[in-house]
């Protein structure tokens, strides 16, 4: 008799699991979207970044912009009174807005290597944050996949993390 009890409640314990089972397959997958790239550029400690690289860069934009103003004059010197100059004078002129290019090339090379530095800089300081962020979402929202937002068509507002994470990495600061 025990023997029968027991295998009665082996069977109703597989069923039980069985079941268990057979619902959380049928489980709908909880999705959500993020674009991690817009929520890094939208939290506070991104823009006060975006403007102290801006005022630390000032002095190198008006410079490139003094050199571009300086090559336009030359091209218009050389175009205006090319047929009254002479050959060496004509060099001259070439080589000096050759150095002004170079010059120009130097700066804009140092200006975007200045630029992808500091973004990088961020990055590194803000991944961790929105890692931890991201996790805290992912558990209390039950959701087992987080897509990049980019590669998405559609998604319904509500599914979508991105105001959120900024959000929370604006109150972590």
């Amino acid at each position: 008799m025990k023997t029968v009890r027991n295998v009665l409640c082996a069977i109703a314990l597989v069923s039980v699991s069985a079941m268990s089972l057979a619902a959380a397959a049928n489980a709908p997958t909880r999705i959500a979207v993020l674009d991690r790239e817009a929520a890094i550029l939208a939290t506070n400690a991104a823009q006060a970044a975006q403007e102290k690289l801006a005022t630390d860069m000032k002095p190198q934009r008006d410079k490139l912009e003094q050199l571009r103003k300086d090559i336009k004059a030359m091209e218009e010197k050389f175009v205006k009174e090319a047929a009254a100059m002479s050959e060496r004078d004509k060099k001259a002129l070439r080589e000096q807005a050759d150095q002004k290019a170079n010059e120009f090339n130097s700066l804009v090379t140092l200006v975007q290597k200045r630029t992808q530095d500091a973004q990088q800089d961020l990055l590194n300081k803000l991944l961790p944050s929105m890692q931890s962020v991201l996790d805290e979402m992912r558990k209390s929202g039950n959701f087992d996949v987080i897509l990049d937002r980019r590669g998405v068509i559609y998604v319904d507002p509500d599914l979508d993390l991105t105001k959120r994470v900024v959000d929370r990495l604006n109150a972590a600061k």
